[in-house]
């Protein structure tokens, strides 16, 4: 009796091992599909896919088997304030972490933020240690 209960518990660990891992492998052929480099633009605002943008930012991304990295440009307009400068930084499955430099003040800032992707479309929240938490959305290529 006590070979059938360590083998049924063996059985069961296995098959929830096995569930666990079948999002993964499906979401690794998907990602197969999609392009090694291209190029994403977007929007940003104060409110996710909201009728308010503050800014844009586009730029190139190079895709590896668990993430990529990313390059491009952000400008940011807003009643009597615009700033604009450059970012990069590195993305893994829902997280970004990156650095954007602002061009007015020659200095450099940390960025952690959530994306998600779907069907060519991404959208996500970034946040940095001096401003708000904003959201930003657009699409990639």
């Amino acid at each position: 009796m006590k070979k059938v209960i360590i083998i049924l518990i063996g059985v069961l660990l296995l098959s929830m091992s096995f569930a666990a891992a079948l999002p993964y492998a499906l979401v690794k052929n998907e990602a197969k599909t999609t392009a090694r480099n291209g190029a994403f633009e977007g929007s940003i605002g104060p409110r996710p896919h909201g009728n308010q943008t503050v800014g844009s930012f586009s730029g190139t991304y190079h895709l590896r088997n668990r993430g990529g990295r990313f390059i491009g440009n952000w400008t940011i307009s807003l009643q009597n304030f615009s700033a604009s400068g450059t970012m990069r930084g590195f993305f893994a499955r829902h997280i970004i972490l990156g650095r954007i430099s602002v061009s007015q003040d020659n200095r450099t800032l940390p960025v952690i933020g959530f994306l998600r992707a779907n069907n060519d479309t991404f959208a996500g929240r970034a946040m940095a240690p001096v401003g708000p938490a904003l959201y930003f959305w657009g699409t990639y290529t």
